[in-house]
């Protein structure tokens, strides 16, 4: 079952969740990088797997914070309009924008995103030989 259509979406805040998605796979763009890593299960032991989180960042070095706000709102626009079709829940995402996603058009930042969650999606998802060989060690198996 594809778990894409029912996905809901969470802002990250926290700077944990920030440096954890750090460790992930990434895909750059002219406009952003984004990250990505599937999420570890939490104290109760399970993951939301409807659940997408996204964070946004704009460093000082893209501009003043009336440029950094702009960018940020350009991001979380395309995120709002096109995530719920193209990510996967279980998954934190992380949008690293660059001083051209002020300038570029809207569609080429829709254009960038889909392409870039879709790269992202075949590196972070579960390897079936990887998942294979780890219950054969815990049966015993070689």
């Amino acid at each position: 079952m594809d778990n894409r259509n029912t996905v809901q979406l969470e802002r990250l805040r926290k700077r944990s969740d920030f440096v954890a998605a750090r460790s992930g796979a990434r895909d750059h763009t002219h406009s952003f990088t984004l990250q990505a890593k599937k999420r570890a299960a939490g104290e109760n032991n399970s993951v939301n797997e409807k659940l997408a989180r996204i964070g946004f960042t704009v460093t000082k070095k893209t501009g003043n914070s009336v440029v950094r706000n702009r960018i940020k709102r350009r991001l979380r626009e395309v995120v709002r309009l096109n995530a719920l079709s193209c990510v996967q829940g279980g998954n934190d995402y992380v949008l690293i924008a660059r001083n051209a996603a002020l300038h570029s058009s809207f569609p080429s930042l829709v254009k960038d995103f889909y392409k870039s969650v879709e790269r992202i999606s075949s590196k972070t998802a579960p390897d079936k030989k990887s998942d294979i060989k780890m219950q054969n060690r815990k049966q015993g198996n070689k």
